[in-house]
């Protein structure tokens, strides 16, 4: 990737990236991660696995992104490298593959600057497709435009991103998990979210399917109908989700896993490597 205009630096940051991956890299500790031939990850978690808290600095409220279509988000910032910069702006566009892109098509946004920061950084969350005109792969063009306060402009180069899917998966051989969240993010937890998996054996958009999930949050009655779903199908169970994000990034996640009680209440617990959480290069 090329550098920002001129004097000024473009500090990119991916947030949900996702997409083919050549090698699985974290700490291995009782728990077993793998590449399909498909290229999925594959996440095995022993029934009597020890406890793990949820990963520092987590935001509370998080976006939620479906497991096989629906829209994922990418953090983009820059940083002010000269003085007297008046704002920066964000231009985009989604093309195929192989073909020029269509900047009839453009989106523009002004930058948010966050102030306190030194030098001043400015950012901007997208919400991309996880499907552009039909293709699962696709093409993200952008570039920077900067205004001076004396009205002077300069214009940076253009970039551009490979955007493509990247399986998901998790193995439950507790057979207690009635949900799992990939909770995850780029660039060291610049903008963290969460996908929510599937389980094999259930219908996506079914009555019990995840896919009622964010719509349903806190119902008892789905909570335990999922539960008791899930609980005829067998054990070890395989939950899969698909996510999109630009090529050649590392996305660091974790596990939050979810059981239903009896009463339909909701237990969390996390599979996060014992505090040190996974990362995947795309």
């Amino acid at each position: 990737m090329g550098s920002g205009c001129f004097d000024n630096i473009a500090i990119l940051s991916y947030h949900f990236r996702v997409g083919m991956l050549y090698f699985v890299s974290a700490k291995e500790s009782g728990r077993i991660l793998m590449t399909t031939e498909t290229g999925a990850a594959v996440h095995q978690v022993e029934p009597e696995g020890k406890k793990s808290s949820p990963p520092e600095g987590i935001a509370h409220e998080i976006p939620s992104t479906r497991p096989f279509e629906g829209f994922s988000y990418l953090k983009k910032e820059w940083l002010d490298q000269e003085d007297n910069i008046e704002s920066v702006t964000l231009s985009m566009v989604f093309g195929q593959i192989n073909h020029a892109p269509d900047w009839q098509m453009m989106q523009s946004f002004t930058m948010m600057p966050e102030w306190g920061t030194a030098p001043l950084k400015r950012s901007w969350v997208l919400r991309i497709p996880t499907h552009f005109e039909g293709a699962e792969r696709y093409l993200f063009h952008f570039f920077f435009l900067i205004r001076y306060a004396d009205g002077t402009e300069k214009v940076s180069d253009n970039f551009t991103q490979l955007i493509m899917p990247r399986a998901i998966e998790y193995i439950d051989h507790s057979g207690d998990c009635a949900h799992v969240r990939l909770h995850w993010s780029l660039d060291s937890w610049a903008y963290p979210q969460d996908t929510e998996l599937e389980a094999d054996g259930i219908e996506w958009g079914s009555e019990f399917s995840v896919s009622h999930a964010p719509y349903r949050h806190g119902d008892r009655l789905y909570e335990r109908g999922r539960a008791a779903r899930i609980s005829h199908l067998p054990v070890p169970r395989i939950f899969r989700a698909t996510i999109w994000g630009p090529h050649n990034e590392v996305i660091n996640y974790c596990f939050n896993l979810v059981t239903v009680d009896q009463a339909g209440s909701l237990h969390q617990k996390w599979d996060n490597n014992h505090g040190e959480n996974f990362k995947l290069t795309i």
